[in-house]
């Protein structure tokens, strides 16, 4: 009877919690929740050019991963022109398919193969760049759907921002998934940090980067 009595109460205890059962599993595994806010997002506009004049040929210098140009079929809209200063600088703007394109020529996260990451796909809106895809949750041992959320500090450079789980948005997770995305904002920090452009006869270094009106416009001075 003590036994039949408990186990009633186990059953009914799951039943009770079985919609709850996911976001308490993820609290377990270091997953924090992110309180929801009525707040827009803000958009700061970006500069514009002064006398700007297209270019189509761009060749990327970097002191640890050498130099590369952009593949074939690229359509990135490059311009260069002067600031509010009269400084020369370059502007690249990548569009939502631009960052598709070179997640699937440079990575696997874009592929059915990626790890942690895979089969991503990139939306930029309000103010955010959104990688949509599959993460592999290590301590659970399954594949589960992942928003990744990336912001530009007002610094210029790119943050994971937080990420989003069965429709919550949580902090980055302190584990293993945690790290490794993580990891790849280092190596990302590393490489734009070191990282020049030779185009229009000049060689530009990064500056920063700025997210608005549904691009990211990356600019070289």
């Amino acid at each position: 009877m003590i036994a039949a009595g408990l186990l009633s109460l186990v059953l009914v205890a799951v039943l009770l919690l079985s919609p709850a059962l996911p976001t308490i599993l993820l609290r377990v595994l270091g997953f924090e929740p992110i309180r929801r806010s009525d707040a827009p997002v803000s958009e700061e506009a970006i500069a514009t050019l002064a006398n700007p004049v297209n270019s189509s040929l761009v060749t990327f210098i970097t002191q640890d991963f050498g130099r590369f140009d952009m593949p074939p079929g690229s359509d990135l809209e490059v311009a260069v022109g002067e600031d509010a200063l009269g400084a020369r600088v370059l502007q690249i703007v990548f569009r939502d398919t631009d960052m598709l394109n070179l997640c699937l020529q440079f990575t696997r996260y874009c592929e059915g193969q990626g790890s942690p990451i895979r089969r991503a796909r990139i939306r930029i809106a309000d103010g955010l760049i959104t990688i949509s895809g599959e993460a592999f949750l290590d301590l659970i041992n399954v594949w589960d759907a992942i928003e990744i959320h990336v912001a530009a500090t007002r610094d210029g450079v790119l943050k994971f921002d937080s990420i989003s789980l069965d429709g919550i948005r949580y902090k980055l997770p302190a584990n293993a998934l945690g790290d490794r995305i993580r990891h790849i904002e280092a190596t990302l920090a590393r490489i734009v940090k070191q990282l020049q452009v030779l185009s229009s006869g000049g060689v530009f270094s990064f500056a920063g980067f700025d997210l608005s009106d549904n691009r990211l416009v990356a600019s070289f001075r």
